[in-house]
């Protein structure tokens, strides 16, 4: 699949869920039209997305387990439409520890593969990995820790696709400083998706004049994630990370409350979100919005994925060691330091074409 190209992005996927279904798809899809104009970015840094190659991926699930990645990407929980036949692409998926990769609330849909745990720094090493991204389960930060310690070890740039801490976490920043690795994270924010629409709704009722006093953002999805936020402990971890998110993306101060309430599993990769907005305008006359957003969770970041993929590449090029801090308020819900969207989107620009090295 690679070929002879030497803009090669040579890429390892820890968790084959499916956001990954919704990556390995969209790299076939758009195979031969590098510059659809459904691809936000067609070019970051010179990289195209048929510049992204999968070359290793790792779960846990019996049903994903010592398939070709192709075929997994399709085995149960995973729940992304199929867009297109794709043929095996002669990566095998290898089994690593559960770690507290499984949560309980998902154990009926996810049984682990009896086959012994691989070395996951070997295969990074043999694949020749340029950039490992960890799309483990909210609340796995055990799972996601092994990965990070991983991808030092291998020497590979590193994305975390999850809420785990570890971009905003100062001892995984200050390793991967010292490692001269790219750090990008944490939790990635899907293209179109309910956290960046709800910011910029917040945003743009305060520019025109509306106080913001109360909003929530309380979703349905009948994904893995929507089952294993089931789980409280999980569910409020990542309610917390939204909520920071959204609150941080303006210096006004309002209530907010931001989470998945409930798994449908009719819904299938299907997001449903509804946003509730109370406010004040002119003569401090009452404003309120009630609105429903309907989403695929897969293809939504898999869009942003691509685009974190090529950033990590090229900050790997650029020998960045540590969180990549121009690029992560744009990409990722919980980055180190947060921006406003304008200034977070300009920087990531600047990034893209060598105007910011950092």
């Amino acid at each position: 699949m690679m070929g002879n190209n030497s803009n090669a992005i040579k890429v390892a996927v820890a968790g084959v869920g499916n956001m990954i279904s919704g990556l390995i798809q969209g790299l076939y899809y758009y195979k031969d039209k590098p510059n659809d104009k459904t691809i936000l970015h067609p070019k970051v840094g010179g990289f195209q997305i048929n510049d992204i190659h999968i070359v290793a991926a790792f779960d846990v699930s019996k049903e994903k387990v010592g398939k070709d990645v192709t075929e997994a990407i399709f085995a149960p929980p995973n729940k992304t439409p199929t867009t297109m036949d794709i043929p095996p692409l002669g990566v095998k998926v290898h089994k690593v520890p559960v770690l507290d990769g499984v949560a309980e609330t998902a154990e009926m849909v996810i049984k682990p593969s009896n086959e012994k745990d691989c070395d996951v720094v070997k295969v990074l090493k043999e694949s020749d990995t340029d950039v490992l991204v960890i799309a483990v389960p909210s609340g796995s930060v055990k799972a996601a820790e092994y990965f990070a310690q991983a991808a030092l070890e291998a020497n590979v740039a590193l994305i975390n696709a999850s809420p785990a801490p570890l971009a905003r976490n100062t001892v995984w920043s200050r390793k991967f400083r010292e490692a001269r690795l790219p750090l990008l994270g944490d939790d990635l924010q899907s293209q179109a998706g309910g956290t960046v629409f709800h910011k910029g709704l917040i945003n743009l009722l305060f520019q025109i004049g509306v106080r913001v006093k109360d909003t929530y953002q309380l979703d349905v999805s009948g994904g893995l994630e929507g089952l294993t936020t089931l789980d409280y402990d999980r569910r409020q971890f990542k309610r917390k990370v939204k909520e920071e998110s959204i609150s941080r993306s303006t210096n006004e101060l309002f209530n907010i409350a931001s989470g998945t309430t409930d798994y449908l599993d009719f819904l299938g990769s299907t997001r449903i979100g509804n946003y509730w907005v109370k406010g004040e305008g002119f003569l401090g006359q009452p404003v309120t919005m009630d609105i429903r957003m309907e989403s695929i969770d897969s293809s939504n970041g898999a869009a942003t994925l691509i685009d974190a993929i090529r950033c990590a590449k090229i900050a790997l090029n650029r020998v960045i060691g540590g969180p990549v801090t121009s690029v992560a308020p744009y990409l990722f819900k919980a980055p180190p330091m947060y921006m406003e969207h304008e200034d977070a989107f300009k920087a990531f620009l600047d990034f893209s074409s060598g105007k910011r090295m950092d």
